[in-house]
């Protein structure tokens, strides 16, 4: 009869599991485009606290690394972008009407309105429909 017993499973770093974890959820959540910048954060920090010195990193803190990566650059190019077309929207009479009127049907007030109370600040000086 042979009694050998397998030896038990190496138990994981919990900080690895979650880092793999909040890199997957950093990447699913990509649409929202807000919440990838705090899940990556925190995918990234479990990561790097998960590491011991003197030891390789775990195979899951690197998937969850690269994939908070990932999650945080395309988070990143989303806000690029919008903020690069945002002047150009807002220059546009077409689509600042509509603006307008959609901001009053849900607010009482046109985005004008609102965004001058908001900042102080003239939008039709900032951004001068063409």
């Amino acid at each position: 009869m042979d009694y050998r017993q397998t030896p038990p499973a190496r138990r994981r770093n919990p900080f690895t599991v979650a880092s793999l974890v909040l890199g997957i959820c950093s990447l699913l959540t990509v649409c929202t485009a807000i919440l990838p910048l705090p899940l990556g954060a925190l995918g990234i920090l479990f990561a790097v606290l998960s590491y011991r010195k003197g030891r390789h990193m775990d195979t899951f803190a690197v998937t969850g690394i690269a994939t908070s990566c990932v999650g945080l650059a395309f988070s990143v190019l989303i806000y690029g972008a919008v903020f690069a077309m945002m002047p150009g929207m807002l220059r546009d009479p077409e689509y600042r009407d509509r603006l307008n009127r959609y901001s009053e049907s849900m607010y009482g007030q046109s985005y004008d309105e609102l965004f001058e109370k908001a900042y102080g600040i003239d939008l039709n000086e900032l951004f001068p429909t063409d």
